[in-house]
């Protein structure tokens, strides 16, 4: 069984410096997967997360997907972004010795003929059929009157698993300040961060929706957009991830996250009964079986307007980093993404434009 370096930051008292290499501001889905690439890098960290019951990064399905949209499109570097998540969520499978990574076709229910049709010429371009399979067996207790497609390379990771089972390795390497992040505790001096009694080479904030409150990124154009989602109890195919509109995933005994929906205005992270209602209206539509609604959440995506996350160095401060903005895409592409920002910090190699800070100006 692999495992990540041993090393641990020793917490002085209040009254000497704590000197490491990063300060990680988040422990979401994309500071969790910084932390792991720099550990194995034998990189001292530290993490400052404040630990709630849920948050976008835990109420997600954790899905990954190569196709895109009500357009079906195959999205931004597919191959080796899922290349990429498979090696990094395998690789923690061993060392967390919890079950994360699950390799599921989707099985997406033709809404119209006219779905059907444009399902058929899309799939005369190889690059796009390669992820999509026509024949398909018909899954039981789901309505489907215009029959149904399979998209492969798809699946899930058990994201709760992923952030609770890193979590308890960040603590028993004394590695994770389960607090608040104090902007106002946070100073530049002798071209250090300095950090309550920490003193670090660098920042790099992955606080998704919270960056709303950070006062050094809070000119990003992010958009931020909040998802409900159901936990139900129903008898259909635990093996493929059933979508129309909606998508449900097993989650084992029985028990299916329904997701998600996609509100701009009501950023309120308590679910609401409009969400609720959009969900049960849709699960109506596909399930040909009855189902009990166990649970209702909610977490606030970080979002871009560009639909791309945002990587690099503030342009102002140096050694300030961030990685935010994953979106929906955010488990395909979290691996990725955190070990292109270590290589730019560590080996200046240069970030590509679609997903550098320097697309953005501060004005």
């Amino acid at each position: 069984m692999k495992s990540i370096p041993k090393a641990q930051v020793k917490l002085n008292s209040q009254h000497q410096s704590t000197y490491i290499d990063y300060l990680i501001v988040g422990q979401g889905l994309a500071g969790t997967l910084l932390a792991y690439e720099l550990s194995k890098l034998d990189k001292n960290i530290l993490v400052v997360n404040e630990e709630k019951k849920f948050t976008s990064s835990k109420v997600a399905a954790g899905m990954f997907n190569p196709i895109s949209g009500k357009r079906m499109v195959i999205g931004w570097k597919t191959s080796e972004l899922l290349e990429t998540s498979q090696k990094t969520y395998t690789e923690l499978e061993g060392i967390l010795n919890k079950p994360l990574f699950h390799k599921q076709n989707i099985y997406n229910v033709f809404g119209s003929v006219k779905e059907q049709n444009d399902l058929s010429v899309r799939m005369e371009d190889a690059a796009f059929a390669q992820y999509v399979s026509m024949e398909v067996k018909e899954e039981a207790n789901v309505k489907q009157a215009f029959s149904a497609f399979e998209i492969i390379g798809s699946g899930w990771v058990n994201l709760q698993n992923l952030l609770e089972g890193f979590s308890q390795i960040l603590k028993e390497k004394n590695t994770l300040l389960n607090e608040a992040f104090d902007y106002t505790d946070l100073r530049y001096e002798n071209e250090k961060w300095n950090y309550k009694n920490f003193v670090s080479e660098k920042i790099v904030f992955c606080e998704g929706y919270k960056n709303i409150d950070n006062p050094f990124f809070n000119w990003l154009p992010f958009v931020w957009c909040k998802g409900d989602v159901l936990i139900i109890k129903c008898n259909i195919t635990d093996k493929k991830i059933v979508k129309k509109g909606i998508y449900l995933v097993s989650i084992g005994e029985g028990l299916f996250k329904v997701g998600a929906t996609y509100e701009w205005n009501d950023l309120s992270e308590v679910p609401s009964e409009k969400g609720r209602q959009f969900l049960t209206e849709k699960l109506n539509e596909l399930l040909d079986t009855e189902y009990e609604i166990v649970n209702h959440i909610a977490g606030i995506r970080p979002t871009t307007k560009d639909r791309r996350a945002i990587i690099g160095e503030h342009p102002e401060h140096k050694g300030m980093y961030i990685l935010n903005g994953l979106g929906t895409k955010g488990v395909m592409q979290a691996p990725y993404l955190a070990k292109e920002l270590i290589s730019h910090m560590e080996n200046k190699k240069d970030l590509e434009n679609e997903i550098s800070i320097k697309r953005f100006s501060k004005s």
